[in-house]
């Protein structure tokens, strides 16, 4: 999975599209336990974070693995988080971690400012 650029049918699916069917269709729904999706994040303080980031990240992949909507679940979140500062990023989305989701962020401002340039 290309979590940088999705394949163009999920570029192109608007926001409230792309909402509606990680809603009918995310695993995450209906779980018995939805605060899984938001774990307390790591500190980025300690020596101990480089481990528990990789122990976060591993813990969304296994939760997200399977789901169906997994790629628009996180186009629908990138495309949201992009007007918020980065410190509201939280959660799980897509199988990916809120700095996971900052840094693609990032990346697709950097490239839509190259095209523009």
């Amino acid at each position: 999975m290309n979590t940088i650029m999705p394949d163009s049918s999920v570029l192109s699916t608007p926001a409230d599209r792309l909402s509606a069917t990680v809603i009918k269709h995310g695993a995450c729904v209906g779980s018995p336990n939805p605060d899984d999706w938001f774990p307390p994040e790591p500190d980025h303080n300690t020596q101990e974070s480089a481990r528990a980031r990789q122990r976060y990240e591993e813990h969304a992949r296994r939760l997200c693995s399977g789901c169906p909507v997994q790629m628009q679940c996180l186009e629908y979140a990138l495309r949201i988080e992009a007007a918020l500062p980065l410190t509201w990023i939280h959660g799980i989305y897509g199988g990916t971690a809120p700095w996971q989701r900052a840094r693609i962020i990032r990346y697709r401002r950097r490239a839509a400012m190259r095209k523009v340039c």
